[in-house]
């Protein structure tokens, strides 16, 4: 406990830092594009856009009660939820094997590199957020007034984010082969966690154990707070919640212990 807590406060301590580093790295990135950091936003936006011509628009019947603005909505918010963790995952997980170099210039703990990956995530969710709520309201309804739990929920995400990254930094540099293993892991979550699809209509065994993921947790969380309340949700709400800040705890406290035990072997790894 007293490892995760190091982290934690490395986290804050270097918060500005952390800042800084997205701006650069943003600013190097699209720096050539002649639309530049712009493309933060429409990226995604394209991509999800094929989703909802597919499943919104080709499989109406299979969305929410064949209304492609309702469902434009609910899938644009569920996707950017599950965009912003997969992206902060994936690149927080192999963000310690590919700029460990960077910190030996520059002085600032590894446990940081995760948090910039994250950071720098943050645009999808903004995005893929801003473009559900026009469609709420080109549908005809309105936020949630349950608004102020999106909150919560972004926080859960980015805690969710960072405690599984951190465990995974160090698992990819001592385990090379394991990114593959986690990318394919985490191409099959979006399905899992209903991004696409509403679990609820799954009313069996499969369905009350997808219920369960800290993935779905968060999605179904932000579309009830946001969008309309969820009843089944809301059901299982306090069991989710004991499972899903239980599971952020486990992997916070073990990368915590992988990292401080590896770290000072990281550069022999690799």
């Amino acid at each position: 406990m007293i490892n995760a807590v190091k982290i934690v406060w490395e986290q804050i301590l270097y918060f500005p830092l952390i800042i800084r580093m997205v701006k650069y790295g943003d600013q190097s990135t699209y720096q050539n594009f002649f639309l530049g950091q712009a493309w933060k936003i429409i990226n995604p936006i394209l991509q999800v856009s094929v989703y909802f011509v597919i499943f919104g628009l080709g499989l109406r019947n299979m969305g929410q009660g064949g209304s492609p603005w309702k469902y434009a909505a609910w899938m644009m918010l569920g996707m950017g939820s599950w965009r912003f963790m997969n992206e902060a995952i994936l690149s927080g997980s192999q963000s310690i094997k590919k700029q460990i170099g960077l910190v030996s210039k520059m002085k600032f703990p590894l446990s940081v590199l995760p948090s910039i990956s994250i950071a720098s995530a943050i645009w999808t969710f903004l995005a893929l957020t801003s473009v559900s709520t026009i469609f709420v309201y080109v549908g005809g309804s309105s936020i949630n007034s349950k608004w102020p739990w999106m909150l919560y929920y972004f926080v859960a995400a980015v805690c969710l984010s960072y405690s599984f990254a951190l465990l995974n930094s160090t698992i990819v540099i001592v385990i090379p082969d394991y990114i593959s293993i986690l990318r394919l892991i985490m191409s099959m979550g979006m399905w899992l966690a209903g991004v696409i699809f509403k679990i609820d209509t799954l009313d069996n065994v499969i369905g009350d154990i997808l219920r369960l993921s800290p993935f779905y947790y968060v999605v179904y969380g932000m579309r009830d707070s946001w969008l309309e309340t969820d009843a089944v949700f809301n059901t299982h709400f306090q069991t989710g919640t004991l499972i899903f800040w239980s599971v952020v705890l486990l992997f916070l406290m073990l990368g915590s212990f992988l990292h401080l035990k590896f770290k000072k072997d990281f550069m022999e790894y690799m």
